[in-house]
């Protein structure tokens, strides 16, 4: 069966994001893998004494995320499309590439925000990254991505 893998980060982008991978899943008769990267700094917090570590924050932030996947998964599922959720910590470029080897993925479907020149120098680039270093095509979804298709905001479902 062929694959899909769609990191999500719940920003704006992450409707275009669900779009196409809804296209391209039904299209190829594709199974979707939704990944959300959580970040490594979850449960972290600095106070007077340095840095403190609370497992209930990290919890709470990572039943947070959890269930944005979980938003994103229904509106897949309601589309008609194979789908799983993946939530993971670290390094999301690597997180990614790990994945879609460990999933045998056919495609790579996520945003680029378009930070600029100046953050890419400082910050670096998942989606470049991804590009420079995947096996597998990546399709890059632009922030300001407006398509024909009907638009799907996971953002409109209840909760």
């Amino acid at each position: 069966m062929k694959s899909i893998i769609v990191p999500v980060d719940f920003s704006e982008s992450t409707k275009y994001i669900i779009e196409e991978a809804i296209y391209y899943a039904k299209a190829t008769q594709s199974k979707v893998y939704l990944l959300h990267v959580a970040s490594l700094d979850l449960g972290f917090v600095i106070g007077d004494i340095g840095f403190q570590y609370l497992p209930e924050l990290e919890e709470a932030g990572m039943k947070e995320e959890t269930n944005e996947l979980i938003k994103c998964e229904e509106l897949l599922k309601k589309a008609g499309v194979d789908v799983e959720i993946i939530i993971k910590q670290g390094t999301p470029a690597d997180i990614i590439l790990k994945e879609t080897a460990a999933k045998n993925a056919n495609l790579i479907i996520m945003s680029s925000h378009g930070r600029g020149v100046f953050l890419e120098v400082i910050l670096g680039s998942v989606s470049k990254n991804v590009i420079q270093k995947s096996k597998v095509p990546v399709l890059i979804v632009p922030p300001s991505e407006v398509s024909e298709r009907e638009l799907v905001s996971y953002n409109d479902q209840p909760d």
